[in-house]
């Protein structure tokens, strides 16, 4: 399998360029960054992007062009990379994930179950800690959990969703969904969502000690796409079985 490597001298990238050198049967053909893109005479089998929402824009034009699946771990997607993501599956298979954990993805699917099943009355805050450099917050697999509590309780995140208490001097309002963010030294990634009722509280918690893990999920998420047809497919449903 030739992978097109979108977004190599990244934190992921980098970690996927390794991985991919010690897998059988892969190889790295072409990659792409901030300083160079993809030369013209490129070939591959899929694409897989983690870099910033321009450059997501321009590979997958170019895996649109080639005709070949492409996965995107981009976050922090601008309105114009989402509208070129359903444009790229209306021809090819795309899978976009703000998470490419394992564990996460199952951690979306428990988060909803229990946003389902707790009555209204439980608050639910989402905290999220990732390393200094980390741009977007809150991160996209916070947002991810957010819209997994929406999913199940019927709301809109965009209306939902408080960022910052600091200004307001009121009680929390009910239905919110708080975050909070932190960033600091290398931390790969924390996420935890609260459920705080009266007399009791419920977290859900996954952290990740390495990145590698996120490497390894584009890349399974890269072999399961080679072969389906058309359209955006969810990670979870590729890996976990779900729906």
């Amino acid at each position: 399998m030739r992978v097109l490597l979108s977004g190599a001298s990244g934190v992921i990238g980098r970690e996927l360029m390794a991985l991919i050198e010690r897998e059988p049967g892969c190889t790295v053909s072409a990659t792409a960054s901030r300083q160079a893109f993809f030369p013209d005479d490129c070939r591959g089998d899929v694409l897989i992007d983690f870099s910033h929402p321009a450059l997501t824009e321009r590979s997958l034009d170019l895996a649109r062009e080639l005709g070949i699946p492409a996965v995107v771990g981009t976050t922090g997607l601008t309105d114009a990379c989402r509208e070129r993501i359903d444009a790229a599956a209306r021809q090819i298979p795309v899978c976009v994930a703000a998470n490419f954990s394992i564990g996460v993805n199952l951690m979306l699917a428990l988060v909803e179950r229990a946003a389902l099943d707790l009555p209204d009355s439980f608050d639910i805050e989402i905290s999220e800690i990732h390393h200094r450099r980390k741009r977007d917050a809150p991160s996209g697999t916070a947002l991810a959990l957010g819209d997994a509590v929406c999913a199940a309780r019927g709301c809109d995140l965009a209306t939902a969703r408080q960022m910052d208490r600091s200004s307001r001097d009121r009680a929390r309002a009910p239905g919110e969904i708080g975050f909070q963010v932190v960033r600091g030294g290398d931390v790969a990634g924390e996420h935890t969502v609260f459920f705080l009722g009266d007399g009791e509280r419920l977290e859900i918690s996954h952290r990740a000690s390495d990145r590698s893990i996120f490497a390894r999920g584009a890349l399974l998420a890269a072999k399961k796409l080679t072969g389906l047809g058309p359209g955006r497919v969810d990670f979870a449903s590729l890996v976990l079985g779900s729906q």
